[in-house]
């Protein structure tokens, strides 16, 4: 009797090739190499500037004397013009934090909780609309509406608020700015929270309800604390980006209200003045990651 033929044999699927093994390795090196090069570049700048905060100033063709300096530092922290810029910047900043923390939870929590649909991708949408537009346009768009013949004063005369040929000023001052803040952070503000809305366990606040707390109770003492380290990463967020506000304060507040942006602003293009303008800024920058950290240990102490 014949004995059978043996089934034929697939060939064995050769290995990866060392080239092939190594570049899967690098992928993610090779997927990081371009944002490590942006945190470089920014870096780099930083670093620059922060080296510029040393050098003694020397009038445009005038050669600098050699050595380093804390005389910029020491005119930013004690003449009252950049002081008092300072001081303005941190009380517009967390002005501007507070009332976009309180009108932003309130619209967080309304995409979240609300049962419908189309009320909630309307919400979005509203809040999603300023990403697509320039921040210039939307700037100059409030100052049509806050205008001295702007929207809302041609209101308050039609109301009989004010008279007819007299206004409210709500541009060029402390108030259009911490408006125009708000109205910049907000977004932002919202997005933030509603994400740490969406994570919160549902099931404590109608264990809440169960036990006999009304729906204002209920929010009030579980739906807030729970949610208060969201609140103090937003309000740490929106305080963040409105202290290094620039085009705000310079379109609604121009040169009445004095931010410490527009301070090294001047500074660097019109005195030419780089080591101030460069003291100036690390100042603030120092006063922002000082505040950042308290609100991270104070984030830190109430999770855990």
């Amino acid at each position: 009797m014949a004995r059978p033929e043996a089934a034929a044999t697939l060939p064995a699927r050769p290995s990866v090739v060392p080239a092939a093994r190594w570049l899967q390795r690098l992928a993610p090196a090779l997927l990081l190499a371009p944002a490590l090069l942006t945190l470089m570049l920014f870096a780099a700048a930083l670093l620059e500037f922060a080296r510029a905060s040393f050098l003694p100033f020397a009038p445009p063709g005038v050669t600098p004397a050699a050595g380093l300096t804390l005389a910029n530092y020491t005119k930013a922290l004690t003449d009252s013009l950049y002081l008092g810029s300072l001081l303005l910047t941190l009380k517009l900043s967390a002005l501007a934090s507070v009332v976009s923390v309180v009108v932003g939870f309130s619209l967080a929590y309304w995409i979240v909780r609300t049962p419908s649909a189309r009320v909630r991708a309307a919400l979005i949408i509203v809040v999603a609309v300023p990403f697509m537009t320039s921040l210039i346009v939307r700037l100059y768009a409030l100052t049509l509406v806050l205008g001295n013949t702007g929207l809302v004063n041609a209101g308050l005369q039609v109301l009989r608020v004010v008279p007819e040929n007299e206004f409210v000023p709500l541009i060029r001052n402390q108030l259009g700015v911490t408006v125009g803040l708000t109205y910049f952070v907000l977004p932002f503000v919202v997005l933030t929270l509603a994400g740490i809305l969406q994570r919160l366990d549902v099931t404590l606040e109608e264990a809440a309800q169960n036990l006999g707390a009304d729906p204002t109770r209920t929010f009030l003492a579980v739906t807030v604390p729970l949610a208060l380290p969201g609140v103090l990463g937003a309000a740490s967020l929106a305080f963040a980006l409105s202290v290094t506000a620039f085009a705000t304060p310079l379109i609604l507040g121009g040169t009445a209200v004095r931010m410490i942006a527009t301070v090294v602003y001047d500074q660097v293009l019109f005195v030419h003045n780089v080591p101030l303008g460069a003291a100036i800024s690390m100042v603030a920058l120092g006063v922002t990651l000082a505040v950042m950290y308290a609100s991270a240990r104070l984030t830190g102490a109430h999770a855990a």
